[in-house]
């Protein structure tokens, strides 16, 4: 599994977590930020054994990021971007 496959991976069930539509093993809805991240990487092949929660969090807002990127606009200033994700305000 590519780089790019396991980044629209974990994109589509955090995507699925935001909706409310992702369910556990047990067929019940997800409704902890922690386990959909572990779900997630789980079914990208990936383990973040070792890490810190803080690190895991940046890293799927990473991922979420730049799976919803927009090419950036000539002209565009810093103040007019938010700090989430390079969208404007």
């Amino acid at each position: 599994m590519t780089k790019k496959e396991k980044q629209a991976k974990i994109a589509r069930v955090m995507r699925e977590f935001k909706a409310g539509t992702l369910k556990g093993s047990d067929k019940k809805k997800v409704t902890n930020r922690k386990q959909a991240i572990a779900i997630a990487l789980s079914e990208a092949g990936m383990s973040m054994k070792g890490k810190s929660d803080a690190y895991i969090d940046a890293y799927i807002d990473t991922m979420m990021c730049m799976e919803m990127e927009e090419p950036e606009e000539e002209g565009m200033e810093e103040e007019e971007m938010d700090g989430s994700c390079g969208k404007k305000r």
